[in-house]
């Protein structure tokens, strides 16, 4: 009988670590070497050192009369290169852990010519047999992963597609086999509303989005998503006396994508008010009944839509992405009298086109890609502060993209 016990604690002690064995950490790292070489033929808005491309500038006449953006330029850089690291280790709360952390060179701060390090995810995943909870930096829900534009340039589709990365917490829960639904719960990092610091965080609530998804990225995917964001613009008016005047804003998004065995079908549609911190045009403008003692501001609609279709090849991919961005003014009477709450508010409406090839070989991807950018400027707003008597200035960017993936 003492042998007996002794044999099934030896196997109970064997198997024990045999499984702790097993959840040891694992750190795997990943990412890629990124060069981008572009040219543009006119001076236009861009971030990230030129590699994130929004729209062309306004004109800007010189004593002479002479547009001072009708000029073209050209740059190389490397500061997209990423580096991250996915990470697994013991279950905890009965659910299996994971956990990632990315950056990437493209900062803001520096002296200019520097390349500072940026952090871009930071979060750690409970994942339950039919849940899961994400705590952390990541994706904004209006960035869907399983469907976005996969053009050469580093912009993936902004203004026009949704870009942003926000501090979350995330749950999902299965409820069937190919649809889940989440509740996510957000405040604002380095992509945040114009204006200033901190407005969501003042607000009454965190930013809330609901968000359903459908299918698989292999054949049939759609997401749906809605959400609703409280942001104090300004806690103290200009007599100096607290204020508490929030601004609440909608925002919805349906995303379609479907997979043949040739090629594959994106689109998107995009409607929200004061969607900045997506880096897309629009904003607040203060209603007509505000007052330097009572600022009271409204959101500024804006609407997009976006297609992207692309071949299925192994070692190359033809595609071509479109879109338009339009801004729709505010619901109620308004002026836009403080732009620092704006991104272009005078910019009527934002359409692109931009054929590309990428010609795959192991690890190494080589990307040449043709964007055509049309933004139309106002001279003027009406009374819900939509831009009126536009006129088009359009930027043609030619881009050499080169990763080596790892």
């Amino acid at each position: 009988m003492k042998h007996f016990l002794l044999a099934i604690l030896t196997l109970l002690c064997i198997k024990t670590f045999a499984q702790d064995a097993e959840k040891k950490i694992s750190v795997k790292p990943y990412g890629f070497i990124g060069v981008d070489a572009f040219v543009d033929t006119r001076q236009s808005v861009t971030s990230r050192y030129g590699h994130v491309y929004l729209y062309p500038k306004n004109r800007d006449n010189d004593a002479n009369l002479n547009d001072k953006n009708d000029r073209s330029s050209f740059d190389i850089g490397a500061s997209i290169t990423r580096l991250g690291f996915v990470i697994s280790g013991p279950d905890a709360f009965g659910a299996t852990t994971s956990a990632k952390i990315e950056s990437d060179f493209a900062g803001v701060s520096g002296n200019g010519a520097d390349r500072v390090v940026r952090l871009r995810h930071a979060f750690l995943k409970l994942q339950w047999q039919s849940a899961s909870l994400i705590a952390g930096k990541t994706w904004h829900p209006f960035f869907v992963p399983e469907n976005y534009p996969a053009t050469v340039n580093f912009v993936v589709g902004a203004p026009i597609h949704p870009l942003s990365r926000a501090p979350q917490l995330r749950y999902t829960y299965k409820a069937a086999d190919k649809l889940s639904i989440a509740l996510i719960a957000l405040s604002q990092g380095d992509f945040q509303n114009k204006g200033g610091e901190s407005q969501v965080e003042m607000g009454d609530m965190p930013e809330l989005n609901l968000q359903f998804k459908y299918g698989s990225p292999k054949d049939f995917f759609m997401a749906a998503t809605v959400g609703v964001k409280n942001q104090l613009p300004v806690s103290v008016d200009g007599n100096g006396v607290i204020c508490e005047n929030t601004v609440n804003s909608f925002q919805g998004n349906l995303s379609l994508r479907y997979t043949l065995s040739a090629i594959t079908l994106k689109a998107e549609a995009v409607y929200g008010g004061n969607l900045t911190n997506m880096v897309m045009i629009g904003g607040l403008a203060e209603k007509a009944s505000s007052t330097a003692d009572n600022p009271e501001f409204t959101p500024i609609r804006v609407s997009s839509y976006w297609t992207d279709i692309h071949t299925n090849g192994k070692k190359m991919k033809c595609g071509v992405f479109a879109g338009i961005t339009s801004n729709l003014g505010t619901s109620e009477n308004s002026a836009v009298t403080t732009p620092a709450f704006t991104r272009s508010a005078d910019i009527g409406y934002i359409y692109a086109i931009a054929p590309r090839v990428k010609w795959i070989s192991g690890k190494t991807t080589i990307g040449l890609e043709l964007m055509r950018t049309t933004a139309a400027y106002g001279s003027g707003y009406d009374e819900k502060s939509k831009p009126v008597d536009t006129k088009e200035y359009t930027n043609y960017r030619l881009t050499l993209g080169c990763r080596y993936n790892f």
